[in-house]
């Protein structure tokens, strides 16, 4: 995963907080599919500048530990359109704070997606999400976390850019049975060509944030105790 410039960095923690490790992830489920339609806006393929300003481009942290959704991580990314008939895909890793080695780890386990399609680029712009769901952390002590989103644009062909790999990484889990229709558009995936990449680290204080909790919250990282 390339990461972007600055994504080692140490985090900003409030005093008294004792970081824990190795955070054990319970379950894991997208966010908000309806979402993922109402956001979809057709629009033509030559835009204005004020129109991309109003497009926004970013990965936060939507839920973060709440009365409703106790030590869950939910990470939400927005995804402009670029006019086209490419495909965006998206896959969402979630990422703790290691104290004792000083660097951010991905969680062990089912801590990355598979790649879930989003839909066609000729539109304004679309947000989707994922929501991590962790075990109790032990007493007293406070699991630091983020969320990466790795973002990819297939065309129809192969030999216009890179193959896509649909093997999941090594130590994820294996989803449960899709259906035939989903299947199909898997495969036809495995055919497609990945045309542009980009990973986003999530940031605090993005606009317009659905499906969060509570409402409208953004924010780069989540302390889970």
């Amino acid at each position: 995963m390339d990461l972007p410039a600055g994504a080692d960095a140490a985090p900003q923690l409030p005093p008294g907080v004792v970081v824990a490790e190795q955070p054990a992830l319970q379950a894991d489920t997208g966010q908000g599919a309806g979402d993922l339609l109402a956001a979809a806006a057709r629009s033509n393929s030559k835009r204005s500048d004020g129109d991309k300003r109003q497009r926004p481009f970013w990965a936060t942290v939507n839920v973060c530990d709440t009365a409703k959704s106790p030590n869950a991580l939910g990470v939400r990314t927005s995804v402009p359109g670029n006019g086209s008939g490419e495909r965006i895909f998206a896959r969402y890793t979630a990422q703790w704070w290691s104290a004792a080695k000083q660097k951010w780890l991905t969680v062990a386990g089912s801590g990355v997606t598979d790649w879930v399609a989003l839909g066609k680029a000729d539109m304004s712009s679309r947000q989707a999400g994922w929501t991590f769901r962790f075990m109790q952390p032990p007493a007293g002590t406070t699991y630091v976390m983020r969320g990466v989103v790795e973002l990819q644009w297939r065309g129809k062909s192969a030999r216009k850019g890179r193959r896509f790999d649909m093997a999941r990484r090594p130590g994820t889990l294996r989803r449960s049975h899709q259906p035939k229709k989903s299947k199909r558009n898997a495969r036809r995936s495995q055919h497609a060509a990945v045309v542009r990449e980009r990973t986003l680290l999530t940031e605090t204080g993005m606009k317009g944030v659905q499906g969060g909790d509570p409402a409208g919250l953004s924010k780069a990282m989540c302390l889970i105790w």
